[in-house]
């Protein structure tokens, strides 16, 4: 089965990934995962749901914005982690 199936059926270039420089691993889907979970701890209704990601999408242009100006907003560290 493995040989049928990862040596004569697949391409072995693609098992490479030394010279890619694109993502490599999941840790970017991850990361986008892990905000949207704290965004919405429980399933929100439909105009939560949209309401929040105008929000959301707000804060994200107004940061763009100020990094563009040279003002960086530091993020505040939780310090109540376990």
């Amino acid at each position: 089965y493995f040989y049928e199936t990862y040596l004569i059926g697949y391409d072995m270039k693609s098992w490479n990934y030394y010279n890619n420089i694109e993502h490599i691993t999941n840790n970017a889907s991850e990361s986008l995962n892990n905000s949207l979970n704290k965004l919405f701890p429980m399933k929100p209704n439909f105009y939560e749901l949209i309401n929040k990601l105008k929000e959301q999408e707000h804060l994200s242009y107004y940061d763009y914005q100020m990094k563009i100006k040279g003002i960086w907003r530091m993020k505040k560290k939780n310090k109540n982690k376990n």
